[in-house]
């Protein structure tokens, strides 16, 4: 990883533990969120994965207007941290641990990549 691809990470990392605990405490089902990204392509490449215990917990989310939430505080958090992303609508998904969310297998990581 270069210097600059590595300040970037940092950055993104940071605003995502900041949006992780932030959620983690204002929103019930939401469990937790990952990234991934090529930096060969970035920030096209950029893919955020907000999960939530089960899927029940995530159409409650939905009709709560917790997404809206999710959008705004997650854009806020990257460009304090000098990360700008145009269509954060493309650059964020939603899954759960009960659909098989799990960043340890590499079969469910593949999907994001």
């Amino acid at each position: 990883m270069k210097k600059n691809e590595k300040k970037i990470e940092s950055a993104i990392v940071k605003a995502l533990n900041s949006v992780c605990e932030t959620l983690k405490h204002e929103s019930k089902g939401f469990t937790w969120l990952t990234h991934f990204v090529d930096y060969a392509n970035f920030p096209k490449s950029l893919k955020l994965v907000f999960v939530f215990d089960t899927n029940q917990s995530l159409e409650v989310a939905k009709n709560e207007a917790l997404f809206k939430k999710i959008f705004e505080l997650t854009e806020t958090r990257l460009s304090s941290e000098g990360v700008y992303v145009k269509r954060l609508d493309k650059a964020v998904f939603f899954d759960t641990e009960e659909n098989g969310a799990d960043f340890n297998d590499s079969s469910w990581c593949r999907k994001y990549s």
